[in-house]
């Protein structure tokens, strides 16, 4: 049997962990900082006044807008996710294919508290706020301008941006294992799919550049700068190579990549 290709760091690596670990708690303070969280604020509102303003030009571009910010098009975007990590090419090699699989859902899970944790302190500082789209002035709203389209257009906690941290975590995760046309077509994808949320109005900028970098980033330090995500995947495998293997035996599914890697 052929050992598949490592999709995580199989050694530690010191500088580059305590590195982005840095990064990320130096982004943090910026946000935390008065005067940083100032300089922030604005950025923020130009970006939005940019973005949500473009709505009133065009109701073609609105509704495309609008359409974007539904939870059909959100189950597309995981879709697209997918892909990527079940079809060889795009990112992981054959045979990396259910170990990239599975170690992406492991990175989710490992995400996960620190996501709450952030969640609640930003919540209780009084950090995470109104959206822009209930606190600035003009806002184009989808639920007041389309109201047939089911499209998200505020949020009452917004920070930080839960489909920023998830969609940088899928990127860094591809770009660790390759950089080919595949993981350039993904970084163009990630960035589109995190605009919806700014031009609706939902997520400030900052719930995307800090909150959801700065998880992103203390995630992604551990999945690149160590091999503890390896050792845990390792087990994660063995819990679930007997499914994978139960899965490939079906009709036409067992045909894909994923399970004749």
């Amino acid at each position: 049997m052929i050992t598949p290709d490592p999709v995580f760091s199989t050694r530690w690596r010191p500088a580059l962990l305590i590195g982005m670990h840095l990064a990320a708690a130096a982004l943090l303070f910026s946000f935390v900082n008065e005067s940083g969280r100032a300089l922030w604020r604005s950025l923020d509102a130009q970006i939005f006044f940019a973005l949500n303003g473009s709505l009133f030009a065009s109701e073609t571009w609105a509704s495309f807008w609008a359409w974007m910010n539904t939870r059909e098009v959100d189950a597309i975007s995981a879709l697209v996710m997918l892909v990527f990590l079940v079809f060889p090419g795009l990112g992981l090699k054959r045979n990396q294919l259910q170990a990239g699989f599975t170690g992406f859902l492991l990175l989710m899970i490992l995400m996960l508290p620190m996501r709450e944790a952030l969640s609640e302190y930003s919540v209780s500082s009084g950090l995470s706020g109104h959206s822009p789209s209930l606190q600035l002035e003009p806002a184009y709203r989808f639920s007041t301008e389309l109201p047939d389209i089911p499209a998200k257009d505020s949020a009452t906690t917004s920070f930080p941006g839960d489909h920023a941290s998830v969609l940088m975590v899928w990127l860094g995760f591809l770009l660790f294992n390759a950089r080919n046309l595949g993981t350039l077509a993904a970084t163009a994808l990630a960035l589109f799919l995190m605009s919806p949320r700014l031009f609706g109005g939902a997520h400030w900028f900052t719930d995307a550049a800090v909150g959801g970098l700065s998880l992103a980033l203390v995630t992604l330090a551990w999945a690149c700068a160590s091999p503890v995500p390896h050792w845990m995947n390792q087990g994660l495998m063995r819990l679930l190579g007997p499914l994978y293997r139960l899965a490939g035996r079906l009709p036409l599914l067992g045909r894909l990549p994923f399970f004749s890697g």
